[in-house]
C-alpha cells in the first residue's frame, strides 16, 4: 500500500505532491525521509528539487551525500533558486553549487556576485574561491597519479592540456578527469569575468581564486595579464610581484615567465623566508628549468634552509621519483658538500626500492670535482644493487681519495663478483705487496690468518703467487713456496709448483718437493725419483718425509736402504718414516744410529727418537748426556731430557695416567 503510494506521487502532476514529499523530509524520521527523497529525486519537479536544497542543511549526513551523487537531477533547480526572491532560498543554491562543483552554473554565482545585497555577493565570492581550490586540488591530485593518462591527450597540444606536470596522471578513473575538464573552464571564465566587472570590497577573495586557477600555461586568468584594458591586472601584477604564498606558487612562477614581470621576480624571490614557499618554488623551478630562477637559488641563503627535519618532512610525503629531484637543487645550492651528503643518503635511503632514483642520485655524486666529499659514494658501497655498487666503487676508483684501499677493502668479503674484480684490479697489487712484505714479520698462525683474508679479498692473488714461484729470486720463490704451503695453495698451484721440483738450485727443488708431496694427485713416481737420483740430500730427505705422509708398505724397502745412508738428516727421516710405519727394524736402525760416530747423525738420531716417542730408548740419550765427546750432541741430549721431564710433570699435574705401554713406544 505504502510503495503504491509513494509510487502516485511520484506519477502525480499535481505541486501539491512536492509539497507534501517535502513536508515528509522536513518532519519525519530518518527512515522517512529517506523514501521522500528518493521520491523526489525520481519526480525531477524543479518545485520539489528547489525544497531539498532549501532544507539541504537539515538533512541528515548520509541524504546530503545522496543529493550530491545526484547533483545532476538538480542543474535547472540550482538556476532557479540562485535567482529566487527569497535570500535563503539563493544563499543554499549558492553553497550547493559550491559544494557539488558545479563550473556550469558558475554564472549563477557571477550574478549574486553583482548584487547590491552584502551577504549575496560575499556568499557568491566564498563560493568562487571554493571552487577554484577545489580546482587546484584536483589538478595537483591527478597530476601525482601514476596509471592512468587522461583519454585523447598523448598527442594533444600542451597548451590546451591543463594538466602539463612532468608527472604522468595515473591510477585515477577517467570520470574524475572528464568531470574536471567540464566544469574547470566554466569556473575559469566566471573568475575572470568578476575580476573584470566587480567593483566591491571582495576583490581580494576574487584575485586570491583567480592565482589559484593559475597553474597552467593555458589558464583564463593567467591570460589576464595579456589583456590588455583588463580591470584585473593590475591586482594581479602588484600580487605577483610580491612573495608568493604557498598556494599561489604555481601562478607566481607563471607570471614570472612574461616579461613584464620578470624584474620583479628575481626581487621577490630573494626576499622570501618561509620554508614551505622555498620548497614549493625550488621544486617547481627545477621543472620549468628556468636558469635564471637557479640564479635566483643561489641568493636565497644558499640552501641553507633545507635543514635535516624538514627535508625528512618533505620527502616522506612524496614518491621516490619526485624526491629525489631535490637531489639537482642541493647540488647546486652551495651547503657544503658534507652537509649535501647528508641530505642525500636521506633521500637515497627514501628511495630504496627504486633504483632509477638511486642510480640519478649516484650519477649526481660523480659528477662533482675531485676532492669533495665521497660521503654518499661510500654509502653506495652498501647498496643492494650490484651495478650501483660496482659504479660506485669505480667512481672511488677514479677519485683515489686518502685511504680508498681501506674502504674498498671494507666490502671485498661481501662484495659481489663483478666488484671484487674492480677493487681487485685497483688495490689488488699494493695488498698482495703488504702481505708479501709483512710476511716474515707475523707470527705463524697471524700470517695464516692474514694470508687467507688476503685471498678473500684479493680474487687475482693466486695469479700474482704463481708469478713470484715462477719468477724472480731464489730467496723470493722460497718465501712464495713457504706462503703456498701455509696457506694450502699446492692444490691449484701444482702447475706452477711441479717445474720446480727439477729447478737446479737445490733450496727450491727441496722445498718444492715438500709443498708437492701435499697434491694427492700428483704421481709418486716424481717423489721417488728425488729420492733416488736427486744430488743434494736435503731433497732427498724432505722426498722420504713425502712417502712417510703415504703410509704405503712397498717403500719400506726403500726407506730401509736410506736408514743407511751417509747423510744424517736423510737417514733419521728414513727411520721416522719406518717407525711410524711399525717397522719392526726401526728400533735397531735408530739405536745403531744414536751410538754412530757421526756426531751430526748422533743428534739428528736423538730428533727422530723425540719424533717417534721411543723413550726406551733414553738410556741412550742419557749416556750421550754424560759422556758424549762432542758439546753440541750433549747439549741437544739435555733438552730431550728436559723436555721428557717436563711432559712427565705435565701429565702427573693433569692427572693423567699415561699407560706403560705408550711410554715403552
Amino acid at each position: 500500500m505504502l510503495h503504491e503510494l509513494l509510487q502516485a506521487l511520484v506519477d502525480s502532476k499535481n505541486e501539491a505532491a512536492d509539497d507534501l514529499l517535502l513536508e515528509g523530509l522536513r518532519l519525519g524520521t530518518e527512515q522517512e525521509k529517506t523514501i521522500a527523497l528518493g521520491a523526489l529525486l525520481r519526480r525531477k519537479a524543479v518545485r520539489g528539487l528547489s525544497g531539498v536544497i532549501e532544507q539541504y542543511d537539515s538533512l541528515p549526513e548520509s541524504l546530503q551525500h545522496g543529493v550530491l551523487a545526484n547533483v545532476g537531477i538538480f542543474h535547472f533547480a540550482l538556476r532557479e533558486c540562485g535567482r529566487s526572491d527569497r535570500t535563503e532560498l539563493r544563499l543554499a543554491a549558492m553553497k550547493l553549487i559550491a559544494l557539488s562543483h558545479q563550473g556550469l552554473l558558475a554564472y549563477v554565482l557571477s550574478e549574486n556576485l553583482h548584487d547590491l545585497d552584502e551577504i549575496l555577493s560575499k556568499a557568491a565570492t566564498e563560493a568562487m574561491v571554493a571552487m577554484a581550490r577545489w580546482v587546484a586540488m584536483e589538478t595537483r591530485a591527478l597530476q601525482k597519479s601514476a596509471a592512468f593518462k587522461p583519454p585523447g591527450t598523448e598527442h594533444a597540444d600542451d597548451s590546451k592540456n591543463i594538466l602539463t606536470d612532468s608527472q604522468a596522471i595515473t591510477h585515477e578513473p577517467a570520470e574524475r578527469y572528464q568531470r574536471l575538464m567540464e566544469n574547470r573552464p566554466e569556473i575559469e571564465a566566471a573568475v575572470a569575468r568578476a575580476m573584470d566587472v566587480h567593483r566591491g570590497k571582495h576583490g581580494p577573495d576574487l584575485l586570491r581564486a583567480a592565482l589559484l586557477l593559475c597553474d597552467w600555461p593555458g589558464s583564463k586568468t593567467l591570460a589576464i595579464l595579456q589583456t590588455m584594458k583588463h580591470a584585473g591586472q593590475s591586482p594581479m601584477v602588484r600580487r605577483l610581484q610580491q612573495p608568493p604564498a604557498a598556494e599561489h606558487v604555481d601562478a607566481f612562477l607563471l607570471g614570472a615567465s612574461h616579461g613584464q614581470l620578470r624584474s620583479h621576480f628575481g626581487i621577490a624571490f630573494s626576499h622570501i623566508e618561509e620554508a614551505p614557499v622555498l620548497d614549493a618554488l625550488l621544486r617547481k623551478t627545477h621543472w620549468l628549468k628556468d636558469h635564471q630562477l637557479q640564479l635566483c637559488v643561489h641568493q636565497v641563503t644558499r640552501g641553507a634552509w633545507w635543514d635535516e627535519a624538514a627535508l625528512m618532512h618533505d620527502i616522506d610525503r612524496r614518491p621516490a621519483s619526485d624526491a629525489v629531484k631535490i637531489a639537482e637543487w642541493l647540488a647546486t645550492s652551495g651547503m657544503h658538500d658534507s652537509l649535501q651528503d647528508q641530505r642525500m643518503d636521506a633521500l637515497r635511503m627514501h628511495a630504496s626500492e627504486d633504483f632509477t632514483a638511486r642510480l640519478h642520485l649516484l650519477r649526481i655524486a660523480a659528477q662533482r670535482k675531485r676532492g669533495t666529499s665521497i660521503d654518499l659514494l661510500k654509502a653506495f658501497l652498501t647498496d643492494p644493487d650490484e651495478r650501483l655498487l660496482r659504479m660506485a666503487a669505480r667512481e672511488i676508483v677514479r677519485r683515489r681519495p686518502p685511504d680508498f684501499e681501506n674502504i674498498l677493502l671494507q666490502i671485498m668479503t661481501t662484495a659481489p663478483e663483478s666488484v671484487r674484480k674492480v677493487i681487485s684490479r685497483s688495490i689488488g697489487q699494493a695488498g698482495f705487496e703488504q702481505f708479501w712484505q709483512r710476511f716474515d714479520r707475523m707470527e705463524r698462525m697471524t700470517r695464516k690468518q692474514a694470508g687467507k683474508a688476503m685471498l678473500k679479498l684479493l680474487p687475482d692473488a693466486m695469479t700474482r703467487l704463481s708469478r713470484r714461484l715462477s719468477a724472480g729470486p731464489i730467496e723470493q720463490r722460497v718465501k712464495a713456496l713457504q706462503i703456498v704451503q701455509e696457506l694450502g695453495l699446492a692444490e691449484p698451484l701444482r702447475h706452477s709448483l711441479i717445474p720446480l721440483c727439477s729447478h737446479p738450485h737445490a733450496r727450491v727443488r727441496s722445498k718444492a718437493v715438500s709443498v708437492v708431496g701435499e697434491v694427492p694427485a700428483i704421481a709418486t713416481n716424481v717423489i721417488l725419483d728425488k729420492v733416488l737420483n736427486d744430488t743434494d740430500a736435503r731433497v732427498r730427505a724432505n722426498a722420504i718425509e713425502v712417502l712417510e705422509a703415504k703410509q704405503a708398505e712397498e717403500y719400506v724397502p726403500l726407506l730401509a736402504q736410506r736408514a743407511r745412508s751417509t747423510h744424517n738428516r736423510e737417514r733419521a727421516n728414513a727411520i721416522k718414516a719406518m717407525g711410524r710405519m711399525k717397522v719392526a727394524t726401526a728400533s735397531n736402525q735408530l739405536l745403531g744410529m744414536l751410538r754412530d760416530q757421526r756426531p751430526d747423525h748422533r743428534i739428528s738420531a736423538m730428533w727422530a727418537l723425540r719424533q717417534i716417542g721411543w723413550w726406551n730408548l733414553l738410556t741412550e740419550v742419557g749416556r750421550i748426556a754424560k759422556q758424549d765427546p762432542d758439546p753440541r750432541a750433549k747439549r741437544y741430549a739435555v733438552v730431550v731430557l728436559r723436555a721428557i721431564a717436563e711432559l712427565a710433570a705435565a701429565q702427573k699435574k693433569s692427572a693423567t695416567i699415561v699407560p706403560p705401554t705408550k711410554l715403552a713406544g
